[in-house]
């Protein structure tokens, strides 16, 4: 039997785990949505998880990086054999709850505004569903879960990575919710987050001004010379920037300022990631698992309530938001749920947000998807994903990530040749690009 075939044959298994089982893993997503933890702080959505992997037959590990008290491993193993990971994040954006209505109801709450509690379950029931398959159809091999906090402006992965947690693995599959299903080869953009202190001498400044050295007209002044910058950057370059300190009051020359940046040159480094190296090889046989496993299909129903989250919004600016994406066809904008595939991956062009995920991609062979998990037109970190993360929306998402994602990984266990040419791509890109972890060996998390 050729390994397509015995793909076809593992598919019903697959679908029939996730029917039977759908009703508690969307219960536990939603659990983890009504938490909604920050970075750092996600001790109930831990447990939520790590508590499922116990019941499961998974050995789980905990204190796994010093400052990361949140971050776990969960794995199974059936003998011999390679080391597939999928992985997880659960966290949570301060101040973006909503309440689940197809118009903005703020609660003043923290929100899961990029979908993680999606993207946490599942690819915890990725996990879960290869290895009953594993069991069931004599498969050998390790499936691992990392459970990874702070995501979110915390880079936990990349402390992770740093401190060895991803070490021997032989391939990665991952995925996040957004508004259209592909597989993606387009990489992030790397990211590191700066702060410069600036240091004057206070004086009043209706007084005594020619006493004084602004820190804050210095911050300024920096801010002002990288703005002219960006005119000379790369169109794929992203600059942001907040004066995180200004001084006290405006009548008094500020003696300390500081402005937080997210740029390429350090003075104190808070966090970073590396883009992201997706794995051809790897990226084609997951977009032909997820063509077997098929797009989310939603009703008319949720897509009544897509259309009115999306009021306001023209044909236009839809088929538009999914262009950075590589869907071009300007029919999309006649939606408001994606319920297709897109075949195009994207591969050459590079997709202009980061994550800590880029570090793993690294350490391993990596594919990534996409799947639809909230109305076109509308970005994460916004409310309509949000409320979409919380209802049928997002879980329709979720199931088909989930279902991909462990079809791969059992693709790659039961593929040696696969695996063999994504690790021959991988070694290459690795000798012309050395990996270097991009955090100071001596920064703690949250530092």
């Amino acid at each position: 039997m050729d390994n397509t075939q015995k793909m076809n044959e593992i598919l019903p298994f697959i679908k029939q785990w996730f029917d039977e089982n759908q009703a508690w893993i969307t219960r536990a997503s939603d659990t983890i949505w009504e938490l909604a933890e920050v970075k750092f702080t996600e001790f109930g959505s831990m447990k939520v998880l790590t508590d499922i992997f116990r019941e499961h037959g998974f050995t789980v590990k905990t204190d796994l990086v010093q400052g990361l008290p949140t971050a776990f491993t969960a794995e199974w193993s059936n003998g011999n054999g390679p080391v597939i990971a999928t992985l997880g994040e659960y966290d949570a954006l301060p101040g973006l709850g909503c309440e689940i209505a197809p118009e903005k109801t703020p609660t003043r709450k923290n929100g899961h505004g990029c979908g993680h509690n999606l993207l946490g379950v599942g690819s915890m029931a990725a996990a879960l569903a290869a290895a009953k398959a594993m069991e069931h159809f004599g498969i050998h091999g390790t499936i691992k879960y990392f459970g990874c906090p702070a995501e979110e402006g915390g880079s936990g992965k990349v402390f992770m990575v740093r401190d060895g947690v991803f070490d021997g693995l032989d391939a990665v599959a991952r995925w996040h919710p957004i508004n259209a299903t592909f597989v993606s080869m387009s990489p992030s953009l790397c990211k590191f987050s700066v702060r410069y202190e600036f240091h004057g001498k206070a004086a009043h400044a209706g007084v005594t001004p020619h006493l004084g050295r602004s820190a804050l007209d210095a911050a300024i002044l920096m801010d002002v010379g990288v703005n002219y910058l960006q005119e000379h950057m790369p169109t794929s370059v992203r600059v942001h920037s907040i004066i995180s300190n200004g001084g006290q009051s405006p009548n008094t020359v500020p003696e300390l300022a500081e402005i937080w940046y997210g740029v390429t040159v350090t003075v104190k480094v808070e966090n970073g990631c590396s883009e992201t190296l997706p794995n051809q090889v790897l990226c084609d046989r997951m977009l032909v698992n997820l063509y077997r496993v098929g797009a989310p299909l939603f009703t008319e129903e949720e897509k009544a309530f897509a259309k009115k989250m999306n009021e306001g919004l023209t044909e236009a600016d839809k088929a538009k938001s999914l262009r950075i994406y590589g869907i071009t066809d300007p029919e999309v904008g006649k939606l408001d749920l994606y319920d297709q595939i897109c075949p195009e991956q994207g591969a050459g062009k590079i997709t202009p947000y980061s994550t800590d995920s880029g570090d793993v991609s690294w350490q391993a062979p990596m594919c990534q998807m996409f799947a639809a998990a909230q109305p076109i037109g509308t970005p994460n970190h916004s409310w309509q994903q949000v409320v979409c993360a919380g209802m049928s929306i997002g879980h329709k998402g979720m199931l088909c990530a989930g279902q991909t994602i462990a079809m791969t990984a059992l693709d790659i266990l039961t593929d040696p040749a696969l695996l063999q040419k994504a690790k021959q791509e991988f070694d290459a890109q690795l000798k012309r690009y050395p990996y270097t972890n991009p955090l100071p060996a001596e920064l703690l998390p949250g530092a």
